[in-house]
């Protein structure tokens, strides 16, 4: 059986232009989260951008699909997406380097080795939680952090790494449709992101999600070219039956344009946890809201990049 037998079509209803050879525009993928995937949320988002003073001279949709619960089920897409995140939520602690055990410390002064330090399917099973349960479980900030991409959660004594992988997976079922966009613009990243508080108001006004509720439980954007290179490959299509790659994304041209090897670009999206300046870092994080120059500079600094087996 072929990954795509019996399983639903994706619909695309504005086909991807392809790459855009403009260094100064920027595509921002931006898609709904199974719970809040529906008409009314997708025309909100809408009605903000077309709300911008740069709609159409510089921010406009070029991509707009439905793509089927079964057939991201099928095609393991949201495992495939968050894989790595995915590799520490099973294997929580054990799979710290001793860089990120480092930072654990720091953060939270205690012992790395002496604590223990789970994933988010143990947490499940030791607390008897759903999945829902433990991505809603209220902590102080303080006892939250992120390593090298990872985030850690203290609740009590324990400390739980990537508590709301379960829930991610959990949502996304062969019932759960989801919508997806990618706009490119003159703006910048973080424009977008300002366009994204505006995305709340209008859904919280209109009943769509509630106040308390950040938006990236509601709506993914990407945060950085980096980042545009995933959702690229898991969720463009260049035609219903024809996935795109990385190398479909105006990021990627970039890069190549600039002479970056294929495999430099390939291993930022399979290796992202790096050596910068000192600590193992995310590249994804570190590049958050930089344009492509930016994105490109930060890549040639990279010193080491550590490789983690995907295995669950």
């Amino acid at each position: 059986m072929t990954p795509t037998e019996n399983v639903h079509a994706p619909t695309v209803l504005a086909p991807y232009p392809g790459p855009d050879s403009d260094p100064e525009m920027l595509d921002v993928f931006v898609y709904l989260r199974p719970e809040t995937n529906g008409v009314q949320v997708e025309s909100s988002i809408l009605s903000v951008i077309k709300k911008s003073p740069h709609y159409r001279s510089a921010l406009n949709l070029v991509y707009l699909a439905n793509i089927p619960g079964d057939y991201i089920v099928r095609n393991r897409i949201v495992e495939r997406h968050y894989g790595l995140r995915l590799h520490f939520a099973v294997h929580g602690g054990a799979a710290f380097t001793p860089d990120m055990q480092s930072q654990f410390e720091r953060h939270y002064q205690v012992p790395f080795r002496e604590q223990e330090v789970i994933g988010g399917f143990d947490a499940l099973r030791r607390y008897q939680w759903t999945p829902e349960e433990l991505f809603s479980l209220w902590v102080e900030e303080e006892a939250v952090v992120r390593i090298a991409g990872q985030v850690v959660k203290r609740y009590k004594d324990v400390f739980i790494v990537n508590y709301d992988i379960p829930a991610l997976l959990h949502k996304n079922d062969t019932e759960t449709d989801i919508a997806v966009m990618v706009f490119r613009t003159r703006t910048g990243y973080r424009h977008f992101f300002r366009l994204a508080l505006q995305m709340k108001d209008v859904l919280v006004d209109r009943g769509l999600m509630s106040a308390e509720m950040p938006i990236s439980r509601a709506v993914h954007i990407s945060r950085s070219p980096f980042e545009q290179l995933i959702d690229a490959r898991d969720y463009l299509l260049l035609a219903p039956d024809r996935p795109a790659t990385i190398w479909d994304s105006s990021f990627a041209q970039y890069l190549l344009g600039q002479g970056i090897d294929h495999a430099v670009i390939q291993g930022a999206v399979d290796h992202p946890v790096c050596t910068v300046s000192q600590d193992e870092e995310h590249l994804l994080e570190l590049a958050e809201g930089a344009d492509y120059p930016g994105a490109l500079e930060l890549l040639r600094r990279v010193r080491s990049q550590l490789v983690f087996s995907r295995g669950t």
